[in-house]
C-alpha cells in the first residue's frame, strides 16, 4: 500500500513538473491598434475620438502550477474628445506614456488558442497634445500641458481587456478609465487659459475602449 501510494506520489509530482514546463515564464511583445476615446464631464456631452496606440509588453508568470501572469509594459496612447456647443467645436486629442499593471489567467483550448481575461491598474502621463476650438469661423489652438493648458498631466485609472492567443497572434478588446480629475481649470489651477470653452468642463476624466493586435517573441 505504501508503495502505491509512494508511486501515485511521485507521478502527481512528475505531471505537476511537466504542466508548470509548459507555462512561459516570460513573455515579451509588441501590440498595436484602435482607441476610441472619449472624456466625461459634468453637465455637458462630448463625442468620442478615434486615436491609436503601440506597446510594447511584458508577463511573467506568477505561480509554477498555474497559469496567472503579471502583465505590465510602456505603451504610447493618444486619448480625448470632440465636442459641439452653442455654434463651436472643441477637439482635444492628448497623448499619454502609459503604464498599466494587470494580472491575467489564461484558459488553453485544445493546444489551439488561449483566451484569458485581465484586470489592473494604469499609470498614464500626458507628454504631448493640443486643443484646438473654433467658432465663427476663427480657430483657436492650444498647447494642452503648457503653461497656459488645461490639462493636468498625470491619471491614473483602472483597465480591463479579453486576449485571444492564436500561435504568437495576439487579439484584444478592453476599456480603461481614469479616477483622477485632469482638469486644471476645474481646480481653478489655470484662470488666465485662453481656452475660454473649456472653463465649463467641470471635472473631467478619461475613459477608452481599445481594439489591439499583437505578437510575442
Amino acid at each position: 500500500m505504501k508503495k502505491l501510494f509512494f508511486a501515485l506520489v511521485g507521478v502527481a509530482m512528475m505531471a505537476s513538473s511537466a504542466v508548470a514546463q509548459n507555462f512561459e515564464k516570460n513573455i515579451f511583445g509588441v501590440r498595436a491598434g484602435l482607441n476610441v476615446a472619449n472624456m466625461s464631464m459634468q453637465g455637458l456631452s462630448a463625442n468620442s475620438r478615434a486615436g491609436f496606440h503601440v506597446a510594447g509588453v511584458y508577463q511573467r508568470l506568477l505561480m509554477e502550477s498555474q497559469p496567472l501572469y503579471l502583465e505590465t509594459g510602456l505603451q504610447i496612447s493618444q486619448k480625448g474628445f470632440k465636442m459641439e456647443f452653442l455654434g463651436g467645436k472643441q477637439t482635444v486629442n492628448p497623448l499619454y506614456l502609459e503604464i498599466p499593471v494587470m494580472v491575467n489567467y489564461k484558459f488553453n483550448i485544445k493546444d489551439v488558442i488561449t483566451l484569458y481575461p485581465s484586470a489592473g491598474f494604469y499609470y498614464a502621463f500626458g507628454v504631448a497634445g493640443k486643443g484646438k476650438y473654433e467658432f465663427e469661423g476663427v480657430e483657436e489652438k492650444s498647447d494642452l500641458y503648457g503653461s497656459n493648458g488645461s490639462l493636468k498631466r498625470s491619471d491614473f485609472g483602472m483597465r480591463f481587456s479579453a486576449t485571444a492567443e492564436w500561435k504568437q497572434f495576439v487579439f484584444s478588446l478592453g476599456y480603461e478609465f481614469g479616477f483622477v480629475n485632469v482638469a486644471k481649470i476645474a481646480d481653478g489651477g489655470n484662470p488666465e487659459s485662453n481656452e475660454d470653452a473649456l472653463s465649463s468642463w467641470g471635472k473631467l476624466k478619461t475613459g477608452n475602449f481599445f481594439l489591439s493586435v499583437g505578437y510575442n517573441f
